[in-house]
């Protein structure tokens, strides 16, 4: 069964100009990742506008801002990571690739309006193609990210599935299945089999832990057993090689000798008497 390649939709917000240089250095690779392929950096596709370089964004950035000063708290910047399957990804050709990648961005361009300033970073250097697109959220001159993404969950599953049903679709990619909520009546369902069940697991584990307890005393007792065993064990070994020894010895030992050898050993206690 082959498995539907799926999307890659990826979002975080930015709360620093800080964190914004940070995370333009990786995607204007001032910043060379480990993992990439200097070979292959020339494919890669850097803003137009900017280029690749740091200071000029960060530059355009704040022009865009138009003397608006952001809140102590403000969300500086949205980045968004698009791709897709690894294995889907690589039967894409690299114009495939951008023609994915640059419907994105339209994508994201309708979205934020032209007053949002887009920075787009398309890496063809690493193990799979992927999009990386910073935004500076702006609504009325103002940064406001909490207009675009609804600052809840639901807002957010709903932007997924625009995207995959007006992006991604086009390219195969599958959108996966959202995750659902629990709903009251499932809970009652839940606790009902719960309140029904507990009680007989509980009975078991009792039964189980009795059982466990009766198991252990009769293990401790063969244990017992067995080491009692293993000490008259290693006795009698001994009383064995002291008659041999006898046995060899008994030619050249006089009867008295030999009698009180024979003695010896049968004054130990702890075997029936070894003579008849």
């Amino acid at each position: 069964m082959t498995t539907q390649a799926k999307m890659v939709f990826k979002f975080g917000k930015v709360k620093s100009r800080s964190g914004v240089r940070a995370l333009l250095a990786h995607n204007l690779r001032i910043d060379k990742p480990e993992n990439a392929d200097p070979e292959r950096e020339k494919l890669n596709l850097y803003p137009k506008r900017t280029g690749q370089h740091i200071n000029n964004t960060m530059m355009a950035m704040q022009r865009n801002l138009n003397g608006h000063k952001p809140r102590k708290n403000a969300v500086h910047a949205h980045e968004y990571v698009i791709s897709g399957s690894h294995e889907h990804m690589k039967t894409m050709t690299t114009a495939e690739c951008k023609a994915f990648f640059n419907d994105a961005i339209y994508f994201f361009r309708e979205m934020y309006g032209k007053e949002s300033m887009l920075i787009p970073s398309a890496h063809f250097d690493e193990k799979t193609p992927h999009l990386h697109l910073v935004i500076q959220p702006m609504k009325d001159g103002r940064l406001n990210g909490k207009h675009f993404t609804g600052g809840s969950k639901a807002a957010m599953a709903k932007l997924r599935t625009k995207f995959h049903r007006e992006v991604a679709e086009k390219y195969d990619l599958g959108r996966g299945e959202p995750k659902q909520r629990v709903k009251p009546q499932d809970l009652d369902e839940f606790y009902k089999m719960v309140n029904e069940t507990l009680p007989e697991l509980q009975d078991e584990a009792a039964g189980l832990q009795q059982q466990i307890t009766i198991g252990r005393t009769e293990l401790n007792q063969t244990k017992d057993q067995v080491n009692e065993l293993e000490a008259r064990y290693e006795l009698l070994r001994g009383d064995l090689r002291d008659i041999e020894n006898i046995r060899q010895r008994a030619v050249s030992m006089t009867r008295n000798e030999l009698i009180k050898a024979i003695q010896q050993i049968d004054e130990r206690d702890y075997r029936p008497s070894f003579r008849r």
